[in-house]
């Protein structure tokens, strides 16, 4: 009888690939333009807002009276929301199943992947801190739809429509003073946004100092996600949920403070745009003992949140179906 595999398998093993090949990938560039500012030893971040500058000023005639008027303020608070994920892992595991790939180094590498999914997904969805949600406001949520209205309703009722570069244009123009810092938006746009066919569109591909390749729109970075998905409902012509229909949203924003002084005032007046804040980093705490376990909790947390402090420094386009780009 000839030597069978199955005993010829008993005198050799297989080799392990070192490593995880991913298989839950999504792309965003955001962590590459929003700038993030550190309050640790504080549970929010509170900021002014003019609210009004006062009666306008008038000319008067020689000896008249001057009309007296005083600007207003409003207060603006937000507080650190805590993200956080955890993993138990038994001893045994720990140390018997590392000759090849450490276990614990491989877990929480995937657990940080995580948070950093969540994060995205809540920066563009998230909706804010109070009695029904511990995130935070997301774009979605912060842009302004009162006074000033920052969106751009490109369909309309609950039907969608190709983006309008004229549409596109009007809402950059939205943002004050100067122009966006980036325009946000999936893939299925920028590859509308990209095609050859479109003779009109100021569309440009440049690269970063490692040679990535960033294109832009008239000048403005264009941040390319995957998690502004192309599912959004609109309901009265309006962004209503991140599900269930077939548009998507172009997000035009200025990233954090533009300080600027007054002359002759010594008055700094900061513009703040998108910022993101924190309370520390992304970190992992030091594992603990469970009880009644033999292992250890791993926890992983971040003190984040994301403030819009200007309303004029975030507007957004939304409606749009994947189809061909429209002048």
């Amino acid at each position: 009888m000839a030597f069978l595999l199955a005993q010829a398998d008993f005198l050799t093993r297989d080799q392990l690939m070192a490593g995880v090949v991913e298989e839950t990938v999504e792309e965003d560039t955001l962590l590459d333009q929003i700038m993030f500012e550190d309050i640790a030893g504080h549970k929010q971040v509170v900021w002014n807002r003019e609210s009004s500058l006062g009666a306008v000023a008038t000319f008067r005639e020689v000896n008249e009276e001057i009309a007296e008027s005083a600007p207003t303020y409003s207060n603006q608070t937000q507080a650190l929301s805590i993200l956080s994920t955890r993993v138990e892992i038994d001893n045994f595991e720990a140390q018997t199943k590392g000759a090849v790939q450490a276990v614990i180094p491989t877990v929480m590498a995937t657990k940080f992947k995580q948070m950093w999914r969540q994060f995205h997904d809540t920066f563009y969805y998230g909706t804010a801190k109070g009695a029904s949600s511990s995130a935070f406001a997301g774009l979605h949520n912060l842009v302004s739809t009162a006074t000033p209205d920052m969106t751009t309703a490109q369909g309309s009722g609950a039907v969608g429509a190709a983006l309008s570069l004229a549409n596109l244009d009007a809402t950059i123009s939205l943002v004050i003073p100067g122009k966006p810092d980036a325009l946000i938006m999936n893939r299925n746009i920028l590859n509308r946004l990209s095609a050859p066919y479109i003779s009109t569109v100021t569309y440009n591909i440049d690269k970063n100092t490692i040679g990535d390749k960033i294109p832009d729109y008239g000048g403005i970075p264009i941040v390319v996600t995957d998690f502004v998905t192309q599912t959004e409902t609109i309901a009265t012509a309006a962004f209503s949920a991140k599900t269930g229909g077939a548009t998507t949203t172009i997000f035009a924003v200025k990233w954090g403070r533009d300080a600027r002084t007054l002359p002759g005032t010594g008055n700094v007046f900061n513009n703040n745009g998108v910022l993101g804040v924190q309370g520390g980093g992304l970190t992992a705490l030091p594992p603990h003992a469970m009880e009644k376990k033999s292992g250890f909790s791993f926890i992983i947390e971040w003190y984040v949140t994301v403030i819009l402090g200007s309303n004029l420094s975030l507007a957004r386009i939304d409606g749009i179906t994947n189809a061909a780009v429209v002048v």
